[in-house]
């Protein structure tokens, strides 16, 4: 996300912490070689529909008919829905929204008129009274002082008349809009990412309970003779250690579940339990256009909108005053700098353009990447349950001992987890495809 729609969520956060009330505003992925359609289990929801900017609460997976969370659960599909209605940020800035889409500006107008004509009124009444007094340089003075604050009620009212507030609005609606997207795309990162470490935890478990079967062995041969104290020694210490970083990295998923529960709603002090991801679909990958995705994702850019809106408002304001005073060299100098500045706007917005091109295509690229990784990753788990399947077999007949059984099972665990893994890594790529072309977010 860029720097502006973090600096807008911190704010709010900020603001929030501070006790202080909402601030009002006006406001083809390269298809998969032998993509298997067995993921067709559990899909995930196709996200793309009609339409330009979303809000997250209709832009999140699955989101508009995902069932309720069980207590003490948490689905990915609700999410969003969940941060919208518990997550403080994002009820501050919906307070913005509301207020953006309540403004009535026929009603507005008639108040800017009435207010007008009142200070108008009042004006002139003020200096017909000092002129009675012999005192008219005084009652002139006092109008011009005044009349400031006359024109700015009708700038206010040809703003509304002529439709420019309500673009200023619709902008502030996108700006907030793409921000509340940022805030929950955030939250399904930190999911994605929490299910990834309590994989490595699970992962850590087994390690140790295999280091526990090498402690034992070690410690049989070493009564007799076959190895010295310090090797047995050597090995606890790497079980010690191992334990060591297993408990640090628990508590850094603590850490990040506690995060995520403040955004959903969840109790702080109760546990959350993190329900699979849902699973990309042979169907959903060949529904992949990359010209086609690139175009809808740069139309929902807020911050390519943002980029093109700054070189409009330039060229309506700086630009036209200078260029339109021309005739000293002190304009003419100026005029010379406001191009510049024109230019330097346009760099701006090209660059932009193509560093979103540009990481747009390279993630249309991961995704594939990371769909024919996970046909490896399947055909490696098949090959290794024939091996598990041989291992069983040789320990029935007596050729191999439990220990060996015991590792061929955990090759066979961390096969499986390779493929979890895998399918987490094509879900996280895909999901943040769906993102860009949707709502036009677009990391790095």
């Amino acid at each position: 996300m860029n720097r502006r729609t973090i600096a807008l969520i911190l704010a709010l956060t900020v603001t929030l912490a501070l006790g202080a009330s909402a601030a009002t505003a006006e406001s083809a992925a390269p298809k998969a070689a032998e993509t298997d359609p067995a993921t067709a289990e559990t899909a995930a929801p196709d996200t793309k529909r009609e339409g330009t900017v979303l809000a997250a609460a209709e832009s999140a997976a699955g989101t508009e008919t995902a069932a309720p969370d069980a207590a003490g659960t948490l689905s990915f599909g609700n999410i969003g829905p969940r941060m919208i209605a518990n997550y403080y940020p994002l009820l501050a800035l919906q307070e913005s929204i509301d207020d953006v889409e309540g403004h009535d500006y026929e009603a507005r107008l008639e108040n800017l008129r009435r207010r007008i004509n009142e200070a108008s009124a009042g004006q002139w009444g003020m200096y017909s009274l000092y002129s009675a007094m012999g005192q008219g340089m005084l009652g002139s003075m006092m109008l011009q002082s005044t009349q400031s604050g006359v024109n700015t009620l009708r700038q206010q009212f040809d703003d509304v008349q002529d439709g420019t507030a309500q673009k200023n609005d619709a902008d502030k609606l996108r700006e907030y809009r793409s921000a509340q997207n940022a805030a929950v795309m955030g939250g399904e990162s930190l999911y994605i990412q929490i299910l990834g470490y309590q994989a490595q935890d699970a992962a850590a478990t087994r390690g140790l309970a295999k280091l526990d079967r090498a402690i034992r062995e070690l410690e049989l041969r070493r009564e007799l003779g076959q190895v010295s104290e310090l090797t047995v020694s050597q090995l606890r210490n790497t079980r010690t250690q191992t334990a060591s970083q297993q408990q640090t990295l628990r508590t850094g998923i603590d850490a990040m579940l506690l995060t995520l529960k403040s955004m959903v709603g969840a109790e702080l002090g109760e546990p959350l339990t993190l329900e699979a991801l849902p699973k990309v679909t042979a169907e959903q990958l060949e529904a992949m256009d990359l010209d086609a995705d690139l175009a809808r994702a740069k139309e929902n850019s807020y911050a390519l909108y943002d980029a093109k809106k700054q070189i409009d408002d330039f060229r309506k304001g700086t630009y036209k005053d200078v260029t339109g005073q021309l005739g000293t060299s002190d304009k003419i100098f100026e005029v010379s700098q406001v191009k510049h500045a024109l230019k330097a706007l346009q760099l701006n917005y090209e660059d932009k353009a193509q560093s979103f091109e540009l990481n747009f295509r390279t993630l249309y690229a991961q995704v594939g990447d990371a769909a024919q990784t996970l046909s490896a990753k399947r055909a490696a788990l098949a090959q290794q349950e024939k091996e598990y399947a041989a291992s069983a077999l040789k320990f029935e007949q007596g050729n191999i001992s439990a220990n060996a059984l015991a590792d061929a099972k955990d090759a066979l665990a961390d096969a499986k987890d390779a493929v979890t893994g895998a399918e987490r890594d094509l879900f996280s790529k895909y999901r943040t495809y769906t993102w860009a072309v949707d709502c036009g977010i677009l990391n790095g």
